[in-house]
């Protein structure tokens, strides 16, 4: 199946961009996991790789929204705007109940659980985001 407005190489690059988004994320927080186990103790490395974790489904989620958001651009319809909006409110409950249960239920160091999230969020600084940037224009 072949795309004449070109959906179809946007949607492989955007599962690409979050392969290697997830990645990082993973790679940050088990190397820090990793120091913390040897530095200090397994508890605070469970704390950092559970934080990690709540990065990364805060990630996912929100993916799979603008997935399901873009979709429909195939037809020609343009994205749906209300389907991004969903998916950053459903990215704010899963990372807020993850938290919650983290911290709550399965009583595990906060700021340990703070410091894994914070590391995996940086991962953003390092990895495209979501969408390709585009290069300035050429003034000539």
């Amino acid at each position: 199946m072949s795309y004449s407005n070109g959906v179809r190489s946007r949607n492989s690059s955007f599962q690409v961009t979050i392969i290697r988004l997830s990645l990082t994320q993973l790679a940050f927080v088990l190397v820090a996991a990793i120091i913390t186990f040897f530095q200090k103790d397994g508890d605070l490395a469970l704390g950092l790789l559970y934080g990690g974790f709540i990065s990364l489904a805060g990630t996912w989620v929100h993916a799979w929204r603008v997935h399901i958001g873009t979709a429909e651009a195939i037809d020609g319809l343009g994205v749906d705007s209300s389907e991004l909006v969903k998916g950053s409110v459903l990215k704010f409950i899963t990372v807020i109940a993850l938290f919650a249960i983290g911290m709550a239920v399965i009583k595990l160091e906060s700021l340990a659980i703070v410091i894994g999230f914070v590391i995996a969020q940086t991962s953003f600084l390092f990895t495209r985001g979501y969408a390709a940037r585009r290069k300035p224009a050429q003034r000539g």
